[in-house]
Formats: structure tokens, sequence, C-alpha cells
């Protein structure tokens, strides 16, 4: 039997919050009009049934929804599949990414085991190589949350030294990225930085980030201001 999207919408409609929905449509220009308003507490409440009662069923209907709630449910029922079905899927899903909330969603809940490690390297290098901007932004901000130990940490920057895209939420996902990196990859990330490899909108944008994080010392921030790039 197909599964019952449209049972699950009619769920999602009645936990809609209105003024939620505002708020997401302000973060994130384009969603108007496929956002419902559900917070994320629900929506994992929600996903933890789907993955018990028909996970696959769901997965094959939600491809491609118009609706923001049944991506982020559609991403989170995903990542709990196990790796052969997982990949699969996400050779599907992440092509038809149109905003950073599910993208970054996506890749904060994956947790790939290290068995799996190299398999999905090798699809985030196809995400870079396609050239679209969602998907290049997870496969960047999946390898800066995965691949940022000492075995791999060298690979990533070198996927970031190779970084170009015109694309905001391209950048902004490795800026963001790359300032998440600067807490955990210090001297790596400096020294990165100091390479200038990165356009200069990147660049900066990388330096902002990690200074905003509230555990970035005064002393690192002193240094991370001292290579920003100034305008031309």
């Amino acid at each position: 039997m197909a599964y019952d999207l449209s049972r699950l919408l009619a769920q999602l409609t009645e936990l809609a919050d209105e003024r939620y929905r505002r708020f997401n449509e302000g973060l994130m220009p384009g969603m108007r009009g496929t956002s419902l308003g559900v917070r994320m507490p629900a929506l994992r409440r929600l996903a933890r049934g789907i993955a018990a009662e028909d996970p696959q069923g769901f997965l094959d209907a939600s491809l491609g929804a118009q609706v923001h709630e049944l991506n982020l449910l559609h991403a989170m029922v995903l990542a709990r599949r196990p790796n052969l079905e997982r990949m699969a899927r996400l050779r599907a899903f992440v092509p038809t990414l149109a905003n950073w909330a599910v993208c970054d969603l996506l890749c904060g809940e994956l947790k790939p085991a290290p068995a799996d490690l190299d398999e999905l390297a090798a699809f985030l290098d196809e995400c870079i190589a396609s050239g679209a901007e969602y998907p290049v932004r997870f496969a960047y901000v999946a390898r800066m949350l995965y691949y940022r130990d000492d075995a791999h940490i060298e690979q990533t920057l070198q996927r970031c030294a190779a970084f170009r895209h015109e694309g905001y939420y391209a950048r902004m996902g490795v800026a963001w990225g790359l300032s998440m990196l600067f807490l955990c990859q210090r001297a790596r990330t400096l020294r990165f930085l100091e390479t200038n490899a990165l356009d200069r909108f990147t660049h900066n944008m990388t330096i902002r980030k990690a200074i905003e994080s509230r555990r970035v010392t005064d002393a690192d921030r002193a240094l991370l201001r001292a290579l920003a790039r100034p305008p031309r």
C-alpha cells in the first residue's frame, strides 16, 4: 500500500504555527508558500514515528516534496537508514535541496560510521563537481563536520583551497564550516587562512564567523582580524 502523505500533511497542518512560519520565511528567501511553520521538536517526534513504522514508504512518497517540513522530515528519516540504502537515497535527495536549513539538518543528522566515511567522501566530491549551489554547500558542511580529525583534516583543507563558487549559500557554507574548524583545528585552519586560497568574500566571512564565536579568545580574535583582506 502506498504511503498516505495526505494524512501526514494533515498532521503537519494541525501543528502549524503562523508566527513561526513567518519567521522561517524571513530567514530563507525563496521559501514563501512552502513552509507550514512546524517547530523542530514536533518534527523530530514525527520523524521517530515514521522511522519506526514505514520509513521506506515515506521516503519514496516525499522525495521532491514542495513542502518545507516534508523535506526536513525526509532528511531526518533518510539519515537513520542503513548505509547502503542511505547512500542511494542521498544521491536522489541531495540534488533536490533548495535551502540551507534542510541542507544543514541533513549534514548534522548523517553521523556516518567510520567504515562509511570513504564512500561518503566520494559522494561529497561528486556533489562539489556538480556545481549546484546547495549540493556544494552540503558537501563542504558535511566535510567539515565529519572529516576534521587528524587523519582527514589536510584533505578537507585541500578541498577548501579548491573552492570556487559564486553562490552566496555555497560560500556561506564554507565560511561557517571553516569557522567551526578553527575551534578544533586552530593551527591548521590559521595556516590555511594565511594562504589566502579563498575568494575575498568567503575568506572574510570565515574570519567574521570565527570572531563571533564565544569560544574564540580575544587574542585569537585580534589574530584573525589581522588576516582579513581589505576591500578592493
